[in-house]
């Protein structure tokens, strides 16, 4: 086998490996965005098991009110479809930055491997954190917030109103918000791991191939005899 041919292998073997990594990437910010961070966001099963509906009834209880179900239940579908749908935004975002950066790699040596750090990781992350949390306030505002008159169902003082609105907002925005980022952190965090092990057992992988495959050195063997 000539040179040629032997080169044309190794690149061969280069771009499967880099496609393999990205679809590592792939997987993994799709488990991320999907399954753990959808999960804080998706309708619970059981009414009781809905935090932000279960506020607004524990807050109008309190106070005499009587609320507009419907009203507050197509508000809720509104605010997590409207999540729903910028998360897989930053999903892709995700997936093209970390991509690019495997595309960066020329991998001209045979010891050379992709490598992702935690460097790359943190910018990534801030972007992700930041947007989700400007995400979270604007969803809330352009759908539960802006219906509140509608949800609540009664003609009340205003005062009370004000009252009202004003709690259900402090907790949305301080303890609601601050819980999911935190919940988001972790999740991130722990895929953060995943992904880096993953990168370095396949990278592994690569370069045992590479130095172990007959086909590369027995003929490269030949060409020093």
């Amino acid at each position: 086998m000539n040179e040629s041919m032997l080169d044309n292998i190794r690149e061969q073997h280069r771009i499967s490996y880099k496609s393999s990594i990205k679809e590592i990437i792939k997987n993994n910010t799709t488990s991320l965005v999907d399954e753990d961070i959808m999960f804080l966001f998706r309708n619970p099963p059981l009414d009781s098991m809905d935090i932000i509906k279960c506020k607004f009834l524990d807050i109008a209880k309190s106070n005499n009110v009587i609320l507009n179900s419907e009203v507050l239940n197509n508000a809720l579908d509104a605010y997590r479809k409207r999540l729903k749908k910028e998360c897989n935004i930053l999903k892709q975002e995700r997936i093209n930055y970390l991509s690019d950066i495997v595309d960066e790699f020329d991998l001209k040596k045979d010891a050379d491997t992709i490598k992702i750090n935690k460097k790359n990781l943190n910018v990534i992350n801030k972007m992700i954190k930041t947007a989700i949390k400007d995400v979270l306030v604007i969803s809330y505002e352009k759908t539960i917030n802006k219906n509140f008159d509608k949800i609540i169902h009664c003609t009340i003082d205003e005062d009370l109103k004000n009252k009202i609105y004003n709690d259900i907002n402090k907790y949305i925005k301080n303890n609601y918000n601050k819980q999911i980022i935190e919940s988001i952190n972790m999740k991130i965090m722990v895929k953060d791991n995943i992904l880096l092990n993953s990168i370095k057992e396949h990278s592994e992988r690569y370069l045992f191939t590479i130095n172990n495959s007959r086909l590369l050195n027995d003929n490269l063997k030949k060409d020093i005899d």
